[in-house]
């Protein structure tokens, strides 16, 4: 029987896609004989493989290369050149795409149990928000904010030794790029606890980690993350995180800001809360659209 070749690409600027990382390292460990497994983290912009490149794949090495268009994100798997949907990427659609290729998929194999967790909003007193700027004692806040109040998982099972290395990895990054000047980052608290933060990096960085960026820039950074705990939804800490990284951009000198957005269904990084904050379309990807706003 002739291998098959799966290929992870990931960004080093999220837990989950380290995480990720070691669940299919592990998984494909167990069909060694039948799959040929390889990551690559695309920061380090070494696409070096055995095998020859899949269509789907080369649209995501061209565009990190700044001459596709195809947004990679986090995180991104592939199984003979298909994409599998979802980040992480999803049982169903690993379990479907190594059956077509006569591989008996055990579900047991893949330990990926994420599912919708609805949490209450809290009541709050506006008094209590407070804002700061990133540094590299905060780090970790902005971390947990992804793993130990991810949407999809329910916090009490949450431990802390189960993520510590994937939230050190992330940390280790932001701190290298925060001592360079770098990135500009800010987390919002509510009495004492990260309910969300922002992210963002020059455009030539953020192209380097998988976002497509307009081919109009100049001297600008782009908004890689915003993220805010489920159960503050609502309560204006994603305009306010927006709000501060603008005056830190305009004061850093920089000329634009862009985001890449998702249709609002979608209620992360929404197309309607950057038009509020002034932000045009300047390029559509599919679904998703570059939005910039000039400083």
């Amino acid at each position: 029987m002739k291998k098959i070749v799966a290929r992870y690409f990931y960004v080093p600027i999220c837990p989950e896609s380290f995480a990720s990382l070691d669940r299919l390292r592990n998984l494909f460990l167990k069909y060694k004989e039948q799959v040929d497994f390889e990551s690559f983290n695309v920061f380090d912009c070494k696409f070096e493989s055995l095998y020859s490149w899949f269509p789907n794949e080369e649209e995501i090495i061209e565009s990190v290369r700044e001459n596709g268009t195809s947004p990679l994100l986090f995180g991104k798997l592939f199984i003979q050149g298909n994409e599998i949907k979802g980040f992480p990427p999803s049982k169903k659609f690993i379990s479907n795409a190594l059956r077509e290729h006569g591989i008996s998929f055990e579900e047991e194999d893949y330990k990926f149990d994420y599912g919708a967790i609805t949490k209450e909003r809290l009541k709050y007193d506006i008094d209590k928000f407070q804002i700061k700027k990133y540094d590299g004692k905060l780090l970790r806040d902005s971390c947990i904010i992804c793993t130990k109040y991810n949407p999809y998982l329910d916090e009490k099972s949450y431990l802390p030794e189960n993520w510590a290395k994937y939230e050190q990895l992330k940390r280790s990054f932001l701190k290298e790029n925060l001592e360079k000047g770098s990135l500009v980052g800010y987390i919002e608290y509510y009495n004492d606890e990260p309910v969300g933060f922002i992210e963002a990096f020059p455009l030539e960085i953020s192209r380097m980690l998988g976002f497509p960026i307009s081919s109009k820039s100049t001297n600008g950074v782009m908004i890689t993350c915003l993220s805010v705990r489920q159960e503050m939804s609502g309560y204006g800490v994603a305009s306010r995180l927006i709000e501060y990284l603008e005056e830190e951009v305009k004061n850093r000198k920089y000329e634009s800001i862009e985001v890449l957005s998702f249709p609002d269904e979608h209620n992360w990084q929404p197309k309607s809360l950057y038009e509020k904050k002034g932000y045009k379309k300047v390029k559509e990807i599919k679904e998703l659209c570059i939005m910039k706003k000039e400083l």
